[in-house]
């Protein structure tokens, strides 16, 4: 305790349980004590310092097994074994009243009072300190001050006691005494102040600094502020320290501190007056201002200031550079800002234009008032702002008449941005209109809103044309073409606008850019063309161009040569276009131009005039040999244009000249076509030898056709054999076919020698190409049967002749193959059966000894079985028996083709003959040819073939029903398809034989269903239980019900195998219901109840009870309850059969309490009260309980006060009261609001009130007032205070009464004549007013009471409150005195008894001793020193006596202290000693008072005599 010590203590425990140990100790150093838990239940607490024990008690009825130190009262807490928690501490108020009445130990008291600051010893201390203080002991006295319980010492006037005393040459008492304080701890509020001014006089930061870091100074901000002076850094703790948030943040803020400000506020979460914090930074440090503001404004979760308020703010002293800067800073472009965006422009526009003018180059903002700012702009003359801002028509057209010559261009057309293109033009029209020098603008205007060529056209821009007819009101070209110029290649399809363009660009003589848009653009070029004629321009290029572009150039050479410029046609075709100098020359030729000049032109052009258009024009015109010259000239240059050797031909050719053979022969360089054409109207002979030459196989043919000259086309096929020539000729279009053929036959290959026999082949070819099979027969005639002795190649070609006869004439095909026996047999039987011919590939096969292809022709083709069948005969060969026996089988002579089969000994299509047997039912056949297949089985591959032989034997045997051979067969070939064919057998009704299969291979389940059709049912029983399957079971069950009559017996038994599987169950419950054996079922499944309990079974026959027997169905549920039954199902078919009760029971064995009262509350019928209230207590749900009651309160009413007792425990009274309003049905539930009234519920004493009130019933209504406060006192008050019934209306007062409206609750009683309550009332209300205003009621004539007995009971009803000078008047004025005598009388009473009791205090009080106190101007006071003089002293309680002493001269001891004699009797407390009163004053309880002829008197101004001009009391 305060350090270490040890003290040796034994621990006594009581006899009773001398068995106890410790469990735990803690010590308090703040309490001065140490408490302990035993283990046996015991709180022990002892003097931290000497070990004594103070207190041993039995806290606990268990056992402690824990327990440690409890923070949250200082104490120890401890738990038991029952695991209840126990908190223990010290009262401190009883610490030292116990310790000092207990105990008896004063030094203990003091001890602990001292070390745990435990209150009580204040006037034990005071007495010491003023016994130091006397003996001139200061260090002892500062020290008892220093430690003085709860700081009963420290006082301003013990400061000043100190600050009294005569300081030595060692000592000085002010200083030790703050010495001593400091080493005791922290200082108080009054000694840090008055410690802290001295030094920061002296300037003595570091001793601030020092006890700061100490923690020895009471931070206040007062002390804060004194620091502030001397040092920022110990104010700011100071002021941290002091708890003061907003004097904190109002420092911060006024030393610029503003990143710390905001950290402490975040840290704090403390939100301050930030406006007047700015202000306060406004006012002391202007320049910080904005950064503050800015900074709070920009605060990250949202502004802390009012951005107007603070602009405001800066604007009242002018600060414009601030304002801006902090405008910018914390302004964003949105609508919200537009009021400020519109004030931060009227500043600057105001003071600092230019700045304005740079926020708007920068454009910033976009949502402030436009047109204030137009306005303001306008009037410091920044016109194109104000026109940016204007949006006013008028105002623009009026700045832009005005001004807008003064403005740049590009800008005035952005202004006409603002518009909607009607405004627009309408402006532009003002502007052509006032200022001819506007056409450049207009004209760029209309260039910024033209929209480009579109099929949707923007609506806001303009149509080109709609500027054109602009200017032309104006018959402005000037602005038609400045207008035009940058657009019109956006518009270069638009030829109207092109026609203004080059018509406005011609009229102010800009021939380039005319040039460009006949050249580039799109237009009526005939319109153009004359326009440009009409004009006549000084420079005809454009009109070049036009005639140029869109073939106008002999309309354009007529046009130059008649209008003498002829030069424009040299600049044409020599610098243009010189392939246009054809067109010019036959235009001269037409206008009947010289030889010389149309010479000179060409020979100008030279080598880039075209040639052969050139000719053409000429030739058309007969003047061909006008060109010899020149033509000649370009063959010697060595031209191989063929163009020009073309011309030379023609002229050759034309003039008859013996040069032209040579030349057509030798010259390659001409075009055969075209000079072949042209010899063909000059010279036949030429031009047969130009086609055949130069190979223009085409052209030679046309030419020949058309000249007959088939002969010459027919020998230069043959031999030149050009394919697609051989298609030309013999297609079926050409009519000359027939012709070309006849020659190639006739004439051409006879000529054709021996050794050239691929000409012949490929001739074939081309016939057979060509797909002519006629000709190519007489063709193939004349070769292969030629009588002249060439042979060409005779087996192909006699081969290539039979297959076009097949093709061509069928009727030659027997006489070619009976004639011909070179030919390739295969292939000409093969065609001949493709192309219908099977007699010929018959005829073939027989005579080159192909028998068994012979064979299948028979059968396949000519399809002759009667003679396929001889033929075989005649041949006697196996494969042709196969072939025939293949064909009966296909005709379904399965006889016969079996028995062919069987001569071939053919096992090969087994599967075939046995489908085939199968269906024509032809089994004892079979039963033959499979034999045959078993002997021939090593001729068939792979054992599935063995399979299904011997399979289809056993089959046969059974469709026999040679059930003997079946039976031996079997037993001795176990074939694994025996189950196959037992399945057929089964299935086609052979049940004996499917029987022996089934029986044989052990298939029990199939054997079942044979003994089933077979109505053995003993026997599938046994064969079922060896198969054990539960198919068979169910085959044989159901098989055994629909017999007639039915085996209900036998299904039984098969029925018991099935029940145990949830599905089959529910199959077999189906299948007996929808048959009506429902009783069989029911004892099929209460047999199976005996070996099998699942819960399938047990909820199925739940469900079959349901339907049809109910009265076994309660019984079961008991039985099997939930863990055997399936809950949700058998309430389903309740559900569907109605059966509420039983739905109820199962959802109360499921737990679903809930569900189970609901189908009650919805389902009254099966509604038993007992037994709802059992259940309706284990529900979850709230709600159900209040659905619950009201069911009750509609269906059994007298039940509902008993229901709502069993689960009272678990409703909020107000639901239920508003159930019983809502239903009307608030009087049958009162009896259980009255019993859960003691809860005090506002709405449940609400509703019983007025219920109480209803019945008329206003004793239980008082008792429900005076006990149950919690409802609304003044509403209900109000409503009874009009009630017809006098009980009601006395509640009402008495309520009124009970919140404290005495006036209310005494008029009402007035009004009742209730005097006795209006009494009663007033003399609780302790109000004088009250009191005597019911008095003059009861007397005075105008209120027509008149009682002077109501009066004499008031008096002594209310006698505490009443004046007795009121009570004297009223009675004398009234004569009525007789009635007042007992009130005087008692109050004669108490004055005299009050007179003798402050006589008896006088008397008692002791006289000071002189000189006593040995420090001038100190008296003792109960709370320590205080200074003696004029002025007010320490307040101390009232009527607390000073403790004994002895006072200075001229001082006496009164209830707030020391105070002085004086016979002024000036406030201040002057209570002079017995003997020394002045004279007509006594000694009162709160001092002197003058005693007049009603007495002494000490209450407020106003009542009885006083001193005159004097005020009383104190």
């Amino acid at each position: 305790m305060g350090g270490q010590h040890k003290v040796p203590q034994p621990i006594v425990f009581p006899d009773t349980n001398p068995d106890d140990f410790p469990l735990v100790l803690v010590a308090s150093d703040a309490r001065g004590v140490l408490f302990m838990l035993t283990k046996e239940g015991f709180f022990h607490m002892y003097d931290g310092l000497t070990g004594k024990r103070l207190m041993a008690n039995k806290v606990s009825a268990e056992h402690f097994f824990i327990g440690g130190p409890f923070e949250a009262n200082g104490g120890i807490f401890g738990i038991n074994k029952t695991g209840s928690v126990l908190s223990l501490s010290v009262n401190s108020a009883n610490m030292v009243p116990y310790v000092l009445n207990v105990l008896r130990d004063q030094p203990l008291a003091l001890s602990l009072a001292q070390r745990g600051d435990y209150p009580g010893l204040a006037p034990m201390f005071q007495q010491q300190f003023q016994q130091f203080i006397q003996q001139g002991q200061y260090q002892q006295a500062a020290k008892l001050a220093a430690s003085s319980p709860q700081g009963c010492l420290r006082t301003p006037a013990t400061i000043q006691l100190f600050k009294s005393l005569p300081a030595t040459q060692t000592s000085a008492p002010l200083r030790d005494y703050y010495s001593v304080l400091l080493d005791h701890g922290k200082l108080n509020e009054h000694e840090t102040m008055e410690l802290v001014q001295p030094v920061i006089l002296q300037e003595r930061k570091d001793l601030i600094i020092d006890w700061l870091a100490k923690d020895k100074l009471f931070c206040t901000p007062e002390l804060g502020r004194m620091v502030l002076r001397l040092d920022v850094e110990s104010a700011v703790t100071i002021f941290k320290r002091s708890g003061n948030k907003e004097e904190l943040a109002k420092l911060y803020a006024e030393l610029c501190q503003f990143d710390q400000l905001l950290a402490f506020v975040k840290e704090e979460n403390f939100n301050p007056n930030w406006m007047a914090l700015f202000v306060s930074v406004l006012n002391r440090s202007p320049a910080n201002a904005a950064a503050f503001a800015r900074t709070l404004i920009k605060s990250p979760g949202g502004p802390l200031l009012d951005t107007n308020a603070v602009v405001d703010a800066l604007m009242e002293r002018n600060m414009v550079k601030d304002t801006t800067s902090l405008l910018l800073d914390v302004l964003e472009n949105t609508e919200e800002h537009a009021a400020l965006q519109t004030k931060l422009f009227e500043i600057n526009l105001k003071a600092v234009p230019h700045i304005a003018n740079a926020l708007f180059e920068n454009n910033l903002f976009s949502f402030y008032d436009k047109q204030h700012i137009a306005h303001l702009c306008e009037q410091v003359g920044f016109y194109q702002r104000a026109l940016q801002h204007y949006t006013d028509i008028a105002d623009v057209r009026r700045l832009l008449i005005s001004y807008g010559s003064t403005m740049q261009i590009e800008f005035v057309v952005t202004v006409f941005g603002k518009f909607t293109p009607e405004a627009r033009l309408e402006l532009m029209r003002e502007l052509l209109k006032n200022n001819t020098n506007s056409v450049p603008t207009v004209a760029q205007v209309g260039v910024k809103f033209t929209g480009p060529p579109s099929a949707n056209p923007d609506p806001s821009l303009f149509n080109p044309h709609q500027i054109i007819a602009l200017f032309e009101e104006f018959q402005s070209y000037e602005g038609i073409f400045a207008y035009l110029q940058p657009i019109v290649a956006l518009f270069a399809t638009d030829k109207e606008l092109i026609f203004k363009y080059i018509e406005a660009a011609s009229k102010l003589g800009a021939v380039k850019e005319v040039e460009t848009a006949v050249r580039d653009y799109e237009y009526d070029p005939e319109r153009v063309r004359e326009f440009l004629k009409e004009i006549r321009l000084d420079n005809q290029l454009p009109l070049i161009r036009v005639c140029d572009k869109h073939g106008f150039v002999s309309d354009l050479a007529h046009y130059l040569y008649r209008n003498n410029m002829t030069q424009y046609l040299q600049i044409y075709v020599q610098q243009l276009n010189p392939l246009k100098t054809p067109e010019v020359v036959a235009a001269l030729l037409d206008e009947n131009a010289s030889d010389e000049s149309i010479k000179e032109l060409i020979n100008s052009v030279g080598h880039l005039c075209p040639v052969g258009e050139l000719v053409d024009e000429v030739e058309k015109r007969d003047r061909l040999p006008l060109l010899t010259q020149w033509l000649e000239a370009r063959f010697n240059d060595g031209n191989k244009e063929p163009a020009t050797h073309n011309a030379l031909a023609k002229i050759l050719i034309s003039s008859g000249d013996d040069r032209a053979e040579p030349f057509i022969t030798n010259n390659e360089y001409y075009d055969p076509a075209v000079v072949g054409k042209y010899a063909e109207s000059h010279n036949v002979s030429l031009a047969f030898k130009i086609y055949s030459t130069r190979k223009c196989s085409n052209e030679l043919v046309a030419f020949t056709n058309n000249n007959g000259m088939f002969r010459e086309q027919a020998r230069y096929l043959v031999l030149e054999q050009i394919p697609e020539l051989w298609a030309l000729v013999l297609d079926n279009a050409n009519t000359h076919r027939r012709s070309v053929v006849d020659q190639i036959i006739q004439t051409v290959l006879p000529e054709i020698p021996k050794e050239r026999a691929d000409l012949v082949s490929a001739t074939v070819q081309a016939f057979m190409h060509a797909k002519l099979p006629l000709e190519l027969m007489e063709l193939l005639e004349k070769i292969v049967l030629n009588t002249e002795g060439k042979v060409w190649d005779s087996q192909h070609l006699q081969t290539l002749l039979i297959l076009t006869a097949i093709k061509a004439d069928k009727t030659k095909v027997m006489d070619y193959v009976v004639r011909l026996d070179g030919y390739d047999p295969p292939s000409i039987a093969d065609m001949a059966l493709k192309y219908d011919l099977p007699e010929v590939a018959f005829k073939i096969y027989d005579k080159f000894n192909v028998k068994v292809k012979a064979a299948e022709v028979l059968v396949n083709q000519i399809g002759d079985l009667e003679r396929a069948k001889e033929f075989a005969e005649t041949c006697n060969e196996p494969a042709v028996y196969s072939v025939l026996a293949s064909a009966q089988l296909n005709h379904n002579n399965v006889s016969e083709a079996i028995a062919s089969f069987l001569k071939a000994s053919d096992a090969s299509k087994y599967e075939a003959v046995i489908s085939a047997a199968k269906s024509s039912n032809a089994f004892d056949k079979l039963v033959d040819y499979l034999k045959m297949c078993r002997q021939n089985l090593q001729k068939l591959s792979g054992l599935k073939a063995k399979e299904k032989i011997e399979s289809e034997l056993v089959y046969a045997y059974a469709k026999t029903n040679q059930l003997s051979e079946l039976e031996s067969f079997i037993s001795s070939n176990k074939n694994t398809q025996l189950q196959t064919v037992g399945d057929s057998c089964f299935n086609e009704g052979l049940f004996e034989a499917a029987r022996v299969i089934f029986n044989a291979i052990g298939n029990w389940s199939r054997l079942v269903s044979c003994l089933v059709k077979l109505k053995n049912f003993s026997a599938a029983i046994e064969a079922a239980r060896k198969s054990n399957h539960t198919t068979s079971w169910k085959e044989v069950c159901r098989a055994c019900i629909e017999n007639d009559p039915p085996e209900f017996r036998l299904a039984q038994l098969c029925g018991l195998n099935l029940i145990n599987t949830a599905q089959e169950l529910d199959e077999l419950v189906h299948y007996y219901e929808i048959r009506g054996y429902v009783k069989e079922l029911m004892a099929l499944l209460e047999a199976g109840l005996t070996t099998d309990t699942s819960i399938a079974l047990s909820t199925t026959l739940a469900i079959l009870y349901s339907k049809y027997n109910l009265e076994k169905l309660a019984p079961h549920l008991q039985l099997f309850k939930k863990k055997k039954l399936n809950i949700s199902k058998i309430v389903n078919v309740c559900v569907e059969n109605k059966q509420w009760a039983e739905i109820s029971y199962l959802h109360e064995l499921d737990g679903d309490f809930d569900r189970a009262v609901r189908v009650i509350i919805e389902h009254p019928e099966v509604w038993k009260d007992s037994k709802f209230r059992e259940v309706l207590v284990k529900v979850k749900s709230t709600d159900r309980i209040y659905d619950a009651i009201k069911f009750y309160l509609d269906f059994a009413p007298e039940h509902v006060v008993e229901l709502l007792g069993v689960v009272s425990n678990r409703l909020d009274p107000v639901k239920v009261v508003q159930i019983g309003q809502k239903l009307d049905a608030i009087y049958i539930i009162q009896p259980f609001l009255e019993l859960v009234q003691e809860k005090n519920i506002r709405e449940l004493n609400n509703v019983l009130n007025e219920l109480y009130i209803q019945d008329e019933d206003f004793i239980r209504l008082r008792e429900s007032i005076a006990r149950f406060d919690n409802f609304d006192s003044i509403g209900l008050a109000k409503s009874l205070e009009s009630s017809q019934f006098l009980e009601a209306r006395r509640v009402a007062a008495h309520l009124y009464r009970m919140n404290k409206r005495w006036k209310q609750s005494v008029d009402l009683s007035k009004k009742d004549k209730m005097y006795k309550d209006s009494m009663e009332t007033i003399a609780e209300s302790k109000d004088q007013g009250l009191a005597e205003e019911l008095l003059r009621f009861f007397i005075e004539p105008e209120f027509g009471v008149k009682s002077p007995h109501c009066f004499s009971a008031c008096l002594y009803t209310c006698y505490d409150l009443i004046r007795p000078d009121v009570v004297l008047e009223l009675a004398w004025r009234h004569q009525i005195t007789d009635f007042i005598f007992p009130y005087l009388i008692q109050t004669m009473r108490d004055f005299t008894t009050k007179v003798n009791t402050l006589h008896s205090v006088a008397q008692a009080q002791p006289l000071p001793t002189p000189g006593a106190v040995p420090v001038p101007g100190f008296v003792m006071g109960p709370n320590g020193p205080v200074p003696v003089g004029p002025g007010p002293v320490g307040p101390v309680p009232v009527g607390q006596p000073g403790p004994p002493g002895v006072l200075p001269p001229g001082f006496v001891m009164g209830p707030n202290g020391p105070v002085q004699v004086g016979s002024n009797g000036q406030p201040g407390g002057f209570l002079p000693p017995p003997g020394v009163l002045p004279p007509g004053f006594v000694m009162g309880p709160n001092g002197p008072v003058q005693v007049g002829s009603n007495g002494p008197h000490g209450g407020p101004p106003g009542v009885g005599l006083m001193p005159p001009g004097q005020p009383f009391g104190f």
